[in-house]
C-alpha cells in the first residue's frame, strides 16, 4: 500500500516538475535562492516519502515483534500437542497389554467367550429349533 502511494507521488511531482519549468526566487532566513517551482514541491515529497518509509519500517518492526510472540504460543501448543500423542500411544499400549491378558486369561480358562456376534449367527438355529408349548 506505501509502495503504491509513494509511486503515485512520484509520478504527480514528475507531472508538476514537466509543467512548471521557470525559476522563482525564494528567500529564508536572509538567504535567497534562486531555484525552479519545483524544487520546494521535490524537498516536500522527499520529506513525506522517507517518512513513509520510516512508517513502514516501523510497522514492519512491529509486525516482526508479534510474530515472534506468536510462534511462541505455537511452539507451547505444538510441545503440548506432542505430548498428548505421546500419552496417547502410552495408553494404546497398555490398552492392548490389558487385552493380551484378558485374552490368555479367557483361553487358558477352558471355553472362549463367546462374541455378541457369535451369539447373533447363533440366533437363527435357537429360534429355528425352538418348540413352542402347547395347551
Amino acid at each position: 500500500m506505501y509502495v503504491i502511494l509513494l509511486l503515485v507521488v512520484f509520478a504527480l511531482t514528475g507531472v508538476f516538475a514537466v509543467q512548471n519549468g521557470s525559476t522563482h526566487d525564494f528567500s529564508l532566513l536572509g538567504y535567497a535562492w534562486t531555484l525552479p517551482i519545483w524544487a520546494p514541491t521535490a524537498i516536500g515529497v522527499a520529506v513525506v516519502s522517507l517518512l513513509l518509509l520510516l512508517h513502514l519500517s516501523h510497522a514492519d518492526i512491529g509486525s516482526r515483534f508479534r510474530e515472534m510472540g506468536h510462534w511462541r504460543e505455537l511452539d507451547d501448543h505444538v510441545n503440548r500437542i506432542e505430548r498428548l500423542r505421546a500419552d496417547n500411544a502410552q495408553l494404546r499400549e497398555e490398552l492392548a497389554a490389558a487385552r493380551g491378558r484378558v485374552r490368555g486369561a479367557a483361553a487358558s480358562g477352558g471355553s472362549p467367550a463367546q462374541s455378541w456376534m457369535d451369539g447373533f449367527r447363533a440366533m437363527t438355529s435357537r429360534v429355528r429349533n425352538r418348540t413352542t408349548p402347547t395347551n
